[in-house]
This record gives C-alpha cells, structure tokens and sequence, in this order.
C-alpha cells in the first residue's frame, strides 16, 4: 500500500462527530476502537500499520487529524501533513532544524532535567536500602537519540518536535507546574522547578527513587498528596476543601481542573466522569491516609487524566506554558491560566460551567 494520506482516515471525523469516538484519542488507540465498530477495512488496517511504526506519528490524536484537514487536500501524505516520514517518500513541510546540543537544551527547559544528567544515563535508580528500579529516563533518553536524528534529517517539523517534548516533561515540568499552580495559585520559579525536578540538594526530587517506584499517575498522585500535607499552599486547600464531601470537593477540582465546558465539548459526560472519580474514593483514601489525603489524591489523578486525554484547563495551559518555554517567552512563578474557574484552589467551582445530563 501506498503512504496512507489525510483521505485514507477522512472518515474518523465523522465519527467524532456522530459521538462514537472522542476527539482526544490517539492513532496508537484506534485499532482496537475501529475493530468493535466493525469499520476496520483491510486498507484502514494497513494505513494505521504504517501511521503505528513511526514513532513521530503514532501519538498524533484526531483532533490534529482534523485540523489538518483544514489545511491540506485530501490526498495530501500523512508525512506532509505532520512532518514526518513513514517511508512513503513524502516532502516534509517547513521542517525543523535544530542541532543536538539545542535539542538538548530544549529537553532540559521542557522536562526539566537534562539528558546529560546521571539520573538520566542510568538503567537503574537504587533507593536507601540497595533497591532497585527501571529508570523511565533511561529509555527516554533513548527516545530522544532518534528523535534527534529526524530533526537533523529535517524529518519533522516545530509542531511534532514540541508535541513529544511535552510527551517527555508530562512527569516532571507538567506535573510540577500543575500542582503547584493549583496548591498555590502559581507555578514555580525556575530555579524552583529544578529543585522539584532534578536537584542536587533535594534527595526526593521527581526524578530520584523516591518517585521512581511511581508510575506516572501515581506520581501526580503522590506529588499531590505531599504538596497538600506539607506543602506552601497546604493552608489554602485544608481551607478550601476539608469541609467538603468527597462528591462536593470532586465536583469542585473537576471544574478546576478539567473544566465542565470543555469536558462536555470534547465528548465527556461529566456526571457520569464525576461519578467513576467518587466510585473511587476508598482508593483514594488509601493513598492519601484521611479525607484531606484522599481529596488531594483525587485532584492529582485529575491533572494525569487531563494531560493524557489531551483534554481541560490545566492540560491546555500546561502546554502552551511548555510551548512557551521551548520559545524562551515563559513566564515562570505567576498563575498558569486565567481562566476564571483556574486561579486559587480556594475558589468557588463554577457549577453553573457548561454542566450536562446524564
């Protein structure tokens, strides 16, 4: 088979608009989608087995896609469109030229710890008593060697080479600078970011043992859970959410977070989302050792969910404050977003926001 073009997935858009499938899902989660719809044909199968087996593609979601087909023909290659090549021998438009020590620089600005450091070089992190864990920057940094290389071969263009950088700071900067934004009413200074992120001082940074064992919901969870317990905004969120029930304080960070209009714009039925999070509480819990904790763990997985569905208030301000920093214009140590239901964690939800039926 020819390189798959725009044409050859025209048809996912219409099923975003039908409401069978979310605008925020990813190439790499379609086949099995498109299997129990009984609509993946021999041609789809193949066009996605060639989107699947490049790595700058395979993340792409729909919402992209459907950008895309505001701007190109139909019968445009997939690798035109996006900037990256698939084999098909596609001529990537205004590709990226950055040269290995910038794109360095860059991971370091974005993730927040660079690909230079021990911690990054390492196959194994070794907590206190000699244990061992897999190092997930071990094999980021492996990830970064080839999408290196598909920037020096002009193989990508801006938009590609910043959607996987934020990929690579989503446990790190963007949990980071999420938490703090909402535990404090701000995000860090730079220099306090580093020390959160990869520090020489800090023994329990994002990046050392301690949150090593984490996988990277649990990560935002665990972050949570110690910025409200000991953190500088833990005041703040006692006063804003310890009176409330676990359904009321779900409610409220949902808003916050995800943001009710934007949640139901991209497909999500909020109440039914509102009900799985309250279904979890015993989990929650668990995890954060009283009823604060668990509203503290539950507004971490939040900022997860939202940054992995590509979906809400904070995941768009985390990225655009990333794509800023890639551009040397972020302002760090001020609010992430303006967006009224955004500012301080002891703010009203706005319950009236866009909320829809069952």
């Amino acid at each position: 088979m020819a390189e798959p073009t725009l044409r050859d997935f025209q048809f996912l858009i219409q099923l975003v608009d039908s409401g069978l499938i979310q605008a925020s899902f990813k190439f790499i989660e379609l086949r099995a989608l498109l299997k129990s719809f009984n609509v993946l044909t021999p041609d789809v199968d193949a066009a996605l087995a060639q989107v699947e087996a490049n790595p700058a593609l395979i993340n792409l979601g729909v919402q992209t896609l459907k950008d895309a087909l505001t701007k190109w023909p139909l019968d445009t290659p997939i690798s035109v469109a996006f900037g990256a090549g698939t084999g098909g021998g596609g001529t990537v438009a205004n590709p990226i030229t950055l040269t290995e020590a910038q794109i360095q620089d860059v991971y370091k600005i974005m993730a927040g710890i660079s690909a230079n450091s021990s911690k990054a070089l390492s196959e194994f992190l070794t907590g206190p008593n000699g244990e061992k864990v897999a190092n997930a920057f071990y094999t980021e940094m492996k990830a970064l060697a080839a999408l290196q290389a598909d920037v020096i071969a002009n193989k990508i263009t801006k938009a590609v080479f910043i959607d996987k950088m934020i990929g690579y700071s989503i446990d790190t900067s963007a949990l980071a600078l999420q938490a703090m934004n909402f535990f404090t009413g701000k995000t860090p200074t730079q220099a306090a970011l580093t020390e959160l992120i990869d520090s020489s001082t800090n023994p329990a940074d994002l990046t050392d043992y301690a949150y090593a064992i984490y996988n990277t919901g649990n990560k935002y969870i665990a972050f949570a859970i110690n910025q409200a317990m000991s953190g500088t905004g833990a005041a703040t969120f006692k006063t804003a959410y310890d009176t409330l029930t676990f359904r009321d304080a779900v409610t409220k960070a949902y808003d916050a977070i995800i943001g009710n209009t934007k949640a139901a714009a991209a497909g999500i039925n909020v109440n039914a989302a509102v009900d799985y999070i309250v279904s979890q509480q015993s989990y929650f819990t668990t995890a954060g050792h009283d009823a604060l904790g668990a509203k503290a763990a539950m507004a971490g997985f939040l900022m997860y969910a939202g940054m992995e569905a590509n979906v809400g208030h904070y995941n768009e301000a985390t990225r655009a404050f990333l794509t800023k920093a890639y551009d040397g214009t972020a302002t760090y140590g001020a609010e992430l977003t303006s967006t009224k239901a955004v500012a301080l964690v002891g703010q009203a939800a706005a319950y009236d926001d866009g909320m829809v039926a069952a």
